[in-house]
C-alpha cells in the first residue's frame, strides 16, 4: 500500500516535467541557469570542503545543471524518471566518458549502489515534491553517498497551501515543505545539516532554501 501510493504521486507529479513543457520549463531554466549558479549554488558549494571526484544531478532534466558541473568534475551520474528527459540527455552527451544517465522511478534510488558518490547534487527540483516523496528520496541520497560527502538540495520552504493542497497552486509550484522540515528529515536519515540558506525565487521572499547535508 505505501508503495503504492507513492507510484501514484509520482504520476501526478514527478512526471510533469518532459517534453511537454520543453520550451516553457527547460528552455527557459536553462536561459535563467547562469544567473541562478551565481545566486543559489556557487557561494554555498564554495563554503564547503566538496569532492567532485564522482556526481550526482539528481532530477537533471535536460541537463543544464550537468552542464555547469562537468568543468570540476571527473564524473557525473545523471538521474531522472521521465522517459523523454533520458533519451534527450542520452542523445546530448552521446561519447562523453565523463557522464552516465541513469534511470529512477521517482522514489528511490535502486539502480544506485551504495557509497557510489562524492557529491550528491539536486537544484530546481525537490521544490516540486510532495513530503512523502521527499521523506522516501532522503535515506536514498545517504545511501549512495560516501562517507563524509556532500549533498546540495534545493527545496522548497512554503507552507501555507498546507500538506494537502494542490501544488500547483501555490507561488511556483511549490510543494509543502519547510526549513526546519526539512532539516529533520535530513537528520532521521543520518545527515548533518551543515548550513541552510533561504533564498527568494521571483517576487516571494525566502520561498525556498538551499540546504548543504554531510555524510558522517
Amino acid at each position: 500500500m505505501f508503495f503504492t501510493s507513492l507510484k501514484n504521486l509520482v504520476k501526478r507529479n514527478s512526471l510533469l516535467w518532459g517534453e511537454d513543457v520543453a520550451e516553457a520549463y527547460h528552455g527557459a531554466a536553462a536561459r535563467d541557469m547562469q544567473a541562478h549558479w551565481n545566486q543559489f549554488i556557487e557561494p554555498a558549494r564554495r563554503r564547503h570542503p566538496i569532492d567532485y571526484t564522482s556526481v550526482v544531478d539528481f532530477a537533471c532534466g535536460y541537463g543544464r545543471n550537468t552542464d555547469f558541473l562537468l568543468p570540476f568534475s571527473e564524473h557525473v551520474t545523471m538521474i531522472d524518471v521521465n522517459e523523454h528527459n533520458l533519451q534527450y540527455c542520452q542523445e546530448k552527451y552521446a561519447g562523453n566518458p565523463k557522464v552516465d544517465v541513469k534511470q529512477c522511478n521517482g522514489y528511490d534510488l535502486g539502480k544506485i549502489p551504495g557509497e557510489h558518490c562524492s557529491f550528491f547534487y539536486t537544484f530546481d527540483s525537490m521544490v516540486h515534491f510532495p513530503p512523502k516523496i521527499l521523506k522516501a528520496y532522503l535515506p536514498e541520497f545517504f545511501r549512495v553517498l560516501k562517507s563524509g560527502g556532500y549533498a546540495l538540495v534545493h527545496h522548497s520552504n512554503y507552507t501555507a497551501g498546507g500538506p494537502n493542497g494542490d501544488f500547483k497552486a501555490n507561488p511556483h509550484w511549490r510543494n509543502y515543505m519547510s526549513v526546519d522540515m526539512f532539516a529533520n528529515i535530513s537528520r532521521a536519515a543520518g545527515f548533518i545539516v551543515a548550513e541552510q540558506t533561504m533564498h527568494a525565487w521571483g517576487e516571494v521572499a525566502d520561498l525556498d532554501c538551499v540546504t548543504i547535508l554531510q555524510k558522517p
